[in-house]
């Protein structure tokens, strides 16, 4: 086998073993980014409830010490909201979402879920918006719960597939 198989071979087993580690990391980072999206939905409830501060500045505060990765949706729905107040908060929110949900590796269905909870952002009074809140909270908890459990089970196998795949295209290929 000469030097350039060798190096073609590494290539593949590298690459292919690259890809099966992206998949298994994605898995894990959609976990994170649930817990993180509920967090700060926690935290904008307490504003809300408890602060009694205007959505604006609640979402400032919340992008400052929410936990990355969510604290960017905070943050860019904050920032849209003050450079374009007329337009509406939910607006923002929705462009903020989808934004950033490719970067979080949320899923369709937890891109969906916040992009409805946005819809009545800022558009009912303190009592019905502590209702949409709650109600996005259990929903994201139920898409956390099967996101762990999707992680858990494969993790593993996309590590493991990654690695295999490439042995096997490089013993294809000698």
């Amino acid at each position: 086998m000469s030097v350039l198989q060798w190096v073609g071979s590494a290539f593949v087993l590298t690459a292919s073993a690259g890809l099966g580690f992206y998949k298994a990391e994605r898995l894990r980072k959609r976990v994170e980014a649930l817990r993180s999206v509920q967090g700060g939905l926690q935290l904008l409830d307490t504003e809300i409830a408890f602060s009694a501060t205007p959505l604006p500045r609640a979402l400032v505060r919340i992008a400052r010490v929410c936990a990355p990765p969510a604290s960017v949706i905070f943050a860019d729905a904050a920032e849209g909201l003050a450079s374009r107040p007329e337009v509406g908060a939910g607006v923002h929110w929705e462009a903020a979402v989808g934004k950033r949900c490719a970067e979080l590796a949320l899923a369709p269905a937890d891109e969906e879920i916040l992009v409805q909870f946005g819809r009545t952002l800022g558009v009912s009074d303190r009592e019905d918006q502590r209702k949409h809140i709650r109600m996005a909270l259990e929903r994201l908890s139920v898409q956390e719960r099967e996101a762990a459990g999707e992680a858990a089970q494969r993790v593993r196998m996309w590590r493991s597939l990654g690695i295999l795949a490439g042995l096997a295209v490089v013993v294809l290929l000698m």
